[in-house]
């Protein structure tokens, strides 16, 4: 073909409709209208051309983006000829005519850059969707139990049917009974996709404690449930404490477990009587354990392995030592257990309301010797055997209401009255043990509201309970008497090794009438 010469406006209308092909094959393969709202007018002029300002911006992203994505050695080598054949057709200056055939040539390069373009646009897009990963499926649910919840419908509610739900609860049903669920218990269920790319129903578990949980997954005669059960292991805690007003809300502000003051309450009940010996500025200390999970989550408290009450200037420390026999019992330094043949206060909690002696009589309204001591305390109040014995009566007993009374030994008895119920097992005949519950503390028979009435009889004859001359506990001896030494000093090397750097928390009125 002969040469001819075009003007530059003739070879930019070709750069323009070049432009438009490459434009056009751009928005096909990513549907920008599909993406956005983008009007043809954005792009054209009412003449239906490519805005101008998008010419240049498209050739630099046709160039730019060619290099970028293929960079391969013969890619860049056809750019870069394409690039030169661009050049030679416009080599000349913008005042000379261009060459046509220079023209052709440029056409075709652009018509084949177009079409690369597409190719390379068309497989980045393969590309980037395999790459974008679908959203992913929760695998996992967390279920809370509400008022008014069945662990069926929640199970239904997480995608259950209604058949699965029914097989997981009553497997489930192995270890706990589902109808006794409370509110805030959680349950955790666990999917697994499918090859039809759904959701299959893959375990459930529930914790009941710190301790145990319950499992139950998809088996071949239905759904299966195991309990596991974590290794606890037993930390050891010291605490010291100042009383000032409330001996609990003392020891609550120095972390001591309430539990653990009312072990102690117990334990030291035989010769002290929290009620009327216990003072502002008396001391606590106390060595106990808990127990703990692998991962330190608390699971319960164990035994106090050493206390020490400072009451009236005077210390009552005590040692938790096993005997050979395997009797448990604490002990103070001497060996001598501190079990006497009766508690001193057979019910926590209590004060006394009527000692022992003449009072005016609040139900007769005469005045009326009154044989035991009361102990004002909420209906429900635990009430504990003073001591070892036999209980000789169990039932109703006129203006005592509910009555209890226990032999210890041949001279010397127990009565409890105005109980508002007898505890289970308690009947003539059985055998009780020192601290054991025998009944709770109510308001039966001739009184005027809940108390306990506390008798100590000697000889059949009622006697004043805090005058009475009691025999001590037992004495340690021999082999039992070596080790118990070791033991003391090595419990008490480690209170005083856990408890450095404590001091006695001591705290004001306020803090303690808050607790």
């Amino acid at each position: 073909m002969e040469s001819q010469k075009l003007s530059v406006e003739t070879f930019v209308d070709y750069l323009e409709t070049a432009c438009v092909r490459i434009h056009s094959a751009i928005k096909r393969q990513f549907a920008l209208h599909r993406i956005a709202p983008l009007r043809h007018r954005y792009w054209m002029t009412r003449n239906n051309r490519l805005r101008v300002r998008y010419v240049t911006g498209l050739a630099v992203m046709v160039v730019t983006g060619f290099v970028a994505l293929v960079g391969t050695p013969s890619s860049s080598l056809a750019l870069k000829m394409n690039s030169q054949t661009i050049l030679a057709a416009i080599e000349p200056s913008a005042h000379e005519p261009v060459n046509i055939a220079g023209m052709h040539e440029l056409d075709e390069s652009l018509t084949e850059a177009s079409e690369t373009v597409n190719t390379i646009v068309s497989s980045g897009i393969r590309k980037a969707s395999l790459a974008i990963k679908k959203p992913e499926r929760p695998l996992f649910k967390q279920l809370e139990v509400k008022s008014g919840d069945t662990v069926a419908g929640l199970l239904q509610s997480a995608g259950l049917e209604g058949n699965e739900a029914y097989q997981a609860v009553k497997a489930l049903g192995e270890y706990y009974d589902v109808r006794k669920v409370k509110s805030g218990q959680k349950l955790d269920v666990y999917f697994k996709d499918t090859a039809d790319d759904s959701l299959e129903f893959a375990k459930l578990t529930m914790k009941i404690d710190p301790v145990k949980e319950i499992s139950v997954t998809p088996s071949e005669d239905g759904y299966a449930a195991q309990i596991d059960e974590k290794e606890l292991f037993a930390r050891k805690y010291a605490r010291k404490a100042t009383i000032q007003t409330s001996l609990y809300g003392s020891a609550a502000r120095a972390s001591i477990p309430s539990s653990v003051i009312a072990k102690m309450i117990r334990i030291y009940s035989w010769n002290i009587d929290f009620q009327r010996d216990i003072r502002k500025g008396d001391n606590i200390e106390v060595l106990y354990e808990a127990f703990e999970t692998e991962d330190g989550e608390f699971a319960r408290y164990g035994e106090v392995l050493y206390a020490n009450l400072s009451v009236g200037g005077r210390e009552y420390p005590i040692y938790r030592f096993e005997q050979s026999d395997g009797d448990i019992d604490y002990f103070e330094p001497d060996g001598m257990s501190i079990r006497k043949t009766l508690m001193k206060t057979p019910v926590d909690g209590a004060r006394i309301s009527s000692g022992f002696g003449m009072r005016h009589h609040p139900v007769l309204g005469y005045n009326k010797m009154h044989k035991g001591m009361d102990f004002a305390a909420p209906t429900g109040t635990p009430i504990y055997a003073a001591g070892d014995g036999v209980v000789e009566k169990a039932g109703r007993n006129g203006g005592y209401g509910n009555y209890v009374r226990i032999r210890h030994n041949s001279k010397l008895k127990t009565a409890y009255a105005h109980l508002h119920r007898i505890g289970k097992g308690v009947k003539a005949g059985t055998r009780v043990k020192q601290g054991q519950v025998i009944g709770q503390v109510g308001t039966t028979g001739r009184s005027t509201g809940p108390h306990l009435h506390y008798e100590v009889l000697l000889s059949g004859k009622q006697v004043n309970p805090r005058s009475v001359n009691l025999p001590t506990g037992e004495q340690l001896k021999g082999k039992d008497m070596d080790r118990f030494k070791a033991l003391v000093g090595n419990v008490y090397q480690q209170y005083v090794s856990l408890s450095e750097g404590l001091k006695f928390a001591a705290f004001g009125d306020k803090a303690d009438d808050e607790s």
